[in-house]
């Protein structure tokens, strides 16, 4: 569903042939890169977001799996029958022609979702799939005319597999690819088809409106999906805008720091994604090749 990023893996150092012919020597303390360390960063910040959820989806779980009317279906139709008129008008037929009839088997499924992915998002096992799962629940929700909270949960969802993406949490990561183009393809399109169901614009009642609410995330998906294609592939007509502006924007830092990243970073990389600063051709010099099998040596051995 939402399936875009990049990682940089780097391999374990290993330990330098002198090291290892000099057992008595003190063992050299690795240093992690910035890269790593920043996504160990990330993963701590994001863990909150993780555990909120979770215990949301846990929370809703258990709602049901007390409630003696969820399980015979008759809790479930009372659901369904108080948000007819304010489901989107395209999924009516689906809760009256499709849901409703098997209420019963629906019900034990939600109940049964609502608590595996609970346990899936907090324990952090199969979180890419939970996500996905847990995300098609709240656009159904949505459909049916409940907002709150699925369009907050929904926010939170996308946040994470965005972080599973980039390899900041999780163990398969994958590069931006005619995938991303295409996620954002299909969430624009998407939000355009509901557009004509929006019912007010008006900031008091707009949150409670599920079509705009669709809107704004469809297109919140396509901006993010279209951002990091971009920031790892930029067509060459948008490589000034992207680190004078956007990649400001997004990193909330000055332009010029974030550009002085961007071209120390590739240049290291020897990729020429920022252009040379103005008034010059020349570009920063790659980072000097450290030869970790000499610099392991002790006074004692030279």
């Amino acid at each position: 569903m939402i399936d875009v990023a990049d990682h940089d893996i780097r391999s374990p150092e290993r330990p330098s042939s002198a090291a290892s012919r000099n057992p008595g020597s003190r063992p050299r303390r690795s240093q992690s890169s910035p890269h790593h360390h920043g996504h160990l960063t990330a993963a701590v910040v994001l863990l909150p977001l993780r555990i909120f959820l979770a215990a949301g989806w846990l929370r809703a779980g258990a709602e049901k799996l007390i409630e003696p009317q969820w399980w015979n279906g008759a809790q479930l139709r009372t659901f369904l029958g108080a948000q007819h008129d304010e489901a989107l008008p395209f999924f009516r037929p689906v809760m009256e022609h499709f849901i409703a009839p098997a209420a019963t088997v629906v019900a034990i499924v939600v109940v049964l979702s609502q608590i595996g992915c609970g346990l899936a998002i907090g324990l952090g096992k199969h979180l890419r799939l939970a996500l996905r799962w847990a995300f098609l629940m709240n656009v159904i929700f949505i459909l049916t005319g409940r907002v709150n909270p699925s369009a907050f949960y929904l926010v939170m969802e996308i946040v994470l597999l965005f972080a599973i993406a980039d390899g900041t949490i999780g163990v398969r990561p994958t590069v931006p690819s005619w995938r991303t183009v295409a996620t954002a393809g299909v969430s624009v399109g998407l939000a355009a088809a509901v557009v004509p169901y929006v019912r007010t614009i008006e900031p008091a009642k707009v949150i409670d409106d599920p079509a705009m609410m669709l809107v704004f995330l469809g297109l919140v998906i396509a901006a993010t999906s279209m951002a990091r294609r971009a920031m790892y592939h930029p067509p060459t007509y948008f490589k000034g805008l992207w680190t004078t502006w956007i990649a400001g924007w997004m990193h909330a830092k000055p332009k010029k720091v974030v550009r002085r990243d961007y071209e120390r970073r590739d240049a290291a990389r020897d990729r020429g994604f920022a252009p040379p600063r103005r008034g010059t051709a020349a570009r920063l010099p790659p980072l000097p090749q450290v030869d970790t099998a000499r610099s392991a040596v002790t006074p004692l051995e030279k």
